[in-house]
């Protein structure tokens, strides 16, 4: 499954689980009930609450239309939801049953009363752990080297004119500041880097589209995805093969693609 695949499998099972969690509450709490749940999980609404009607269910369908489920924060704080209601001691059993079978049914797990699901968990060195050398960018191919070190082998790029590295703290969001801090630049002394990223995009296409994103997205001052052009990447969510041009003779070669992206824990790549 490719992680496309995933995210749109996750997010057709959260919306079923939201819409019967609504009605849930509809058969079994009252208004201030519903609040307490949701505001506890880290939810929230504007001071003048214009989205809802005043009904069971369309107060937590005002909870669903405030929150950003681009995130994975708000994803998180659901699933607090859910924790939260099987933990409330007058609710039947039998109804916590039919919660813990419904997040069960959808990909979850439940232990020691977290509902946690594999996809959902971001390591602190997941972009160590993918990218043990780091991640080198720019159109010139960097030379590796394997050198032995506490009984394993290390894989270390060397590299040369025209190649920047991406290691450290990458994720959950890495933006224009992101990148500033790995280099320790300013906005006053980033000039270069700035130049360097266009000239390091290979076709006039390439250039251009990172621009356009650049200048129309402000890039530099919001907090945004910055785009790492021709990264010299090995993509996990699909195998090589997969992401290689069909004609493409060098099939155990590291493979370069147009532009990466990583936020909210995921990581994005854009290729012709």
């Amino acid at each position: 499954m490719t992680l496309n695949q995933a995210t749109e499998t996750l997010t057709a099972q959260l919306n079923l689980i939201k819409v019967e969690f609504r009605e849930f509450c509809v058969d079994n709490f009252v208004l201030r009930q519903i609040d307490d749940i949701f505001v506890n999980a880290g939810f929230t609404l504007p001071k003048e609450n214009f989205l809802s009607d005043g009904t069971r269910r369309g107060l937590v369908e005002a909870y669903y239309n405030h929150a950003n489920w681009e995130i994975q924060e708000t994803v998180q704080n659901f699933l607090k939801v859910i924790e939260y209601t099987l933990q409330l001691f007058k609710l039947e059993e039998d109804s916590k049953n039919y919660l813990r079978n419904l997040c069960i049914k959808n990909g979850f797990k439940i232990k020691d009363g977290k509902i946690i699901r594999e996809d959902l968990i971001v390591r602190e060195n997941l972009f160590d752990e993918q990218f043990p050398a780091g991640l080198p960018f720019g159109v010139p191919k960097p030379d590796f080297s394997i050198t032995a070190k506490n009984g394993s082998q290390q894989l270390n790029f060397e590299l040369q004119s025209g190649l920047g590295l991406l290691k450290g703290e990458v994720y959950p969001n890495f933006s224009w500041n992101s990148l500033q801090s790995l280099y320790h630049l300013t906005n006053s002394t980033d000039e270069t880097l700035r130049t360097s990223l266009v000239e390091m995009n290979q076709t006039k296409y390439e250039k251009q589209f990172f621009r356009q994103y650049a200048n129309i997205l402000n890039m530099k001052y919001n907090n945004i995805p910055v785009l790492i052009p021709q990264a010299w990447i090995q993509w996990h969510s699909k195998s090589r093969k997969n992401l290689r041009s069909i004609s493409s003779s060098h099939s155990h070669d590291i493979y370069r693609v147009d532009f990466v992206a990583f936020w909210n824990n995921k990581r994005f790549v854009i290729f012709s």
